[in-house]
């Protein structure tokens, strides 16, 4: 679904993009997806605002996640909502080029610092062990608890980005920040264990944050 989904969004920005006139002056709003997020059951979107000279920007993004509740075992359980806010500086302003075709186009490098939070809930399945002191043997028993995630971030990126007709934006970023989260449990049993992923993609993740992706737009 959400690969038919990206490719729909491609088709109309190619088609729109073939519709439109050489001279059009470079739009000062970008709506822009990240297709990396579909690869961990979250939709990315947001929106940039360039001013006049397009030698600096406001970025503002919302991340939607849907845990996928047949794998609570290995932490996939997770729903949630995350904002970011960017401002970015053009090193480089977006400046009109031309291809060897003949083609007008933008290219530009900027620098941006970055906010970002979110909230998250989940369920999920754990283990707790029980020792029986007559058998002298240990039993384990299966159980559900929630945890509810709150987390914040901040950061800094390089981006390169470069337009296609005029009307496509493709971005290219790489950066890092740090991140913190806390968790509240309900329904967690005493000497319990679970199976939840905490790597740089969880919503738990606590520690130095790598933020490398693409974006792809289209002018509005």
């Amino acid at each position: 679904m959400t690969k038919s989904f990206f490719l729909t969004i491609l088709y109309v920005s190619v088609i729109a993009a073939y519709g439109q006139d050489t001279d059009t002056p470079l739009s000062r709003t970008v709506f822009k997806l990240s297709p990396q997020h579909f690869t961990h059951n979250s939709l990315k979107a947001g929106v940039e605002r360039f001013n006049e000279t397009h030698s600096s920007s406001f970025a503002i993004f919302l991340t939607g996640m849907m845990g996928n509740k047949n794998e609570s075992f290995y932490g996939n359980g997770y729903d949630g909502l995350a904002g970011e806010l960017q401002f970015r500086k053009y090193i480089s302003p977006m400046k009109s080029y031309t291809s060897k075709n003949n083609r007008p186009y933008h290219q530009g490098v900027y620098g941006a610092a970055y906010l970002q939070g979110g909230y998250y809930t989940g369920e999920f399945r754990g283990q707790s062990q029980h020792y029986d002191p007559i058998s002298g043997l240990y039993t384990w028993e299966n159980y559900n608890y929630t945890e509810n995630i709150a987390n914040g971030g901040f950061g800094f990126t390089i981006g390169y980005q470069k337009t296609l007709w005029q009307v496509i934006f493709l971005e290219a970023f790489v950066g890092g920040g740090v991140q913190l989260s806390s968790s509240r449990y309900t329904g967690m049993n005493g000497n319990a264990e679970d199976f939840r992923d905490e790597g740089i993609t969880s919503p738990l993740y606590r520690g130095i944050l790598p933020k490398i992706g693409l974006h792809i737009g289209i002018g509005l």
